[in-house]
């Protein structure tokens, strides 16, 4: 019996390696523009985004989601 948890959690250690690894190949890097990325709003410093929901849709449209 050991030996089947043993292998059920080799296996779930890799999967959990190869999702990690997805995730972190899949992020999209935005420079600031000195415009909101998503709505285009002028911003004044150094931010790509004018608030959290301009980056959440920007994520969600940029991940595919």
């Amino acid at each position: 019996m050991a030996d089947n948890i043993d292998r059920a959690n080799e296996l779930t250690e890799q999967m959990q390696e190869r999702q990690i690894k997805a995730a972190r190949a899949n992020t999209s890097v935005a420079d600031a523009t000195g415009y909101c990325l998503n709505c285009g709003e002028d911003l004044n410093d150094s931010r790509r985004w004018c608030d959290a929901s301009c980056r959440d849709d920007w994520e969600k449209l940029n991940k595919g989601e």
